[in-house]
């Protein structure tokens, strides 16, 4: 007789569908797992549920309510956010009644979250919660003696340090992917390396190849649509490059070429020779890796964003600019032809941290489930 099999373990994901980044890296994640033989389901919102509608890895799709934040006239605001409260209050109580049925329904042995907040209905059936989140490595970041501006201030104490200790205290275990090797500020958090999709992870140069400036012949902007239209000036100059907008619709010219909204960039990023981005953790990541120059246009008043720009910077791969003064920062590199403090540093951690992430998913899992499933999972592919 056959021996009986092993049964799979089951992996929930609450995913934050407010923008892509969360997504791209939780697929991430979810490949690694699926690649070893677990279950795998997605309850998300927004741009989540279009990210995720199409991937065979996924064994179910849920919609669930979506938190936000408010914003001021430019960037976030940490104290419009907390004003919020009460509504923000009323969607955790739907969302808490759609996760407690999703529980009920796929039964998973372990939660992972990233950027979501709704607990309690795993903490009620001792569930474990395994977050995906660097807040830790912000904190750090903006407590090593250099400047913070005072407008990033309010949104590190209120909102990224709340962050911190509400993964530090409500969740099992913390998987906090970082460029550099800070230590872990709690004995819940694991540190990771950068976290990328294994079409990027593929891709990884073993050395620079880098034109010089005056061999750049495409630049991607992944610019959110709103801030690309309203705060990247054009001026209807002649650009020496030709810019690939990833994000918005919009009426083509000579050197301007818009794709609209991308559920697979893989194919732009390998084509450009320079990126163009906001300083959401996932899109700095995958720069690092391919070591392209980079120029970081971090939301204002958003303390991750300003830490991960600094980041891009301080790893020689690029530069910190804002939505005024990057086109004008591209043409004098083009006029020295010289890429001015470029010189990549390769991440300390590494580009494993998909493979890391699965390997702490899995042992968490485990520990719930008993010995019997602590062998279902394959080895690493």
């Amino acid at each position: 007789m056959n021996a009986p099999s092993m049964p799979r373990p089951v992996c929930l994901f609450l995913v934050n569908g407010l923008g892509m980044g969360n997504s791209t890296r939780c697929y991430a994640v979810i490949e690694q797992l699926a690649a070893r033989g677990a279950v795998v389901h997605v309850a998300t919102s927004g741009n989540g549920l279009t990210y995720f509608r199409d991937k065979a890895e996924i064994a179910s799709l849920t919609p669930v309510e979506a938190f936000f934040y408010r914003n001021a006239r430019r960037g976030v605001s940490a104290w419009r956010t907390l004003l919020a409260l009460g509504k923000l209050a009323g969607i955790a109580r739907r969302k808490s009644r759609q996760i407690d049925a999703l529980l009920d329904q796929v039964k998973p042995d372990v939660v992972v979250t990233d950027s979501e907040y709704t607990v309690a209905p795993m903490r009620r059936r001792r569930i474990p919660v395994a977050a995906i989140n660097n807040s830790d490595v912000v904190v750090t970041e903006c407590r090593d003696g250099r400047p913070v501006p005072l407008d990033v201030k309010s949104h590190l104490w209120l909102i990224e340090t709340m962050d911190y200790l509400f993964h530090r205290a409500m969740c099992d275990v913390v998987i906090s992917p970082s460029a550099k090797p800070h230590p872990p500020a709690h004995p819940r958090i694991r540190r990771v390396g950068l976290i990328l999709r294994r079409s990027v992870r593929e891709r990884v140069p073993d050395q620079d190849v880098c034109p010089p400036p005056t061999g750049v012949r495409n630049v991607l902007f992944m610019l959110s649509g709103s801030v690309f239209a309203s705060a990247v000036p054009m001026n209807g100059a002649h650009l020496p490059f030709k810019i690939h907008v990833v994000g918005r619709e919009g009426t083509n010219q000579d050197n301007i070429e818009y794709h609209g909204k991308l559920m697979d960039n893989i194919a732009c990023l390998m084509a450009a020779d320079a990126i163009v981005l906001n300083g959401g953790f996932s899109a700095v990541s995958e720069a690092l890796a391919l070591r392209k120059p980079t120029f970081v246009i971090p939301v204002p008043r958003h303390a991750e964003q300003f830490v991960n720009a600094r980041t891009v910077a301080d790893l020689g791969i690029g530069y910190v600019v804002n939505e005024h003064t990057v086109l004008d920062r591209m043409a004098a590199l083009w006029s020295a032809n010289r890429w001015e403090g470029y010189a990549p540093t390769k991440p300390v951690t590494g580009y494993d941290g998909a493979r890391e992430a699965a390997d702490i998913i899995l042992e968490t899992a485990a520990r719930r489930a008993g010995p019997t499933s602590a062998g279902a999972a394959g080895s690493p592919p």
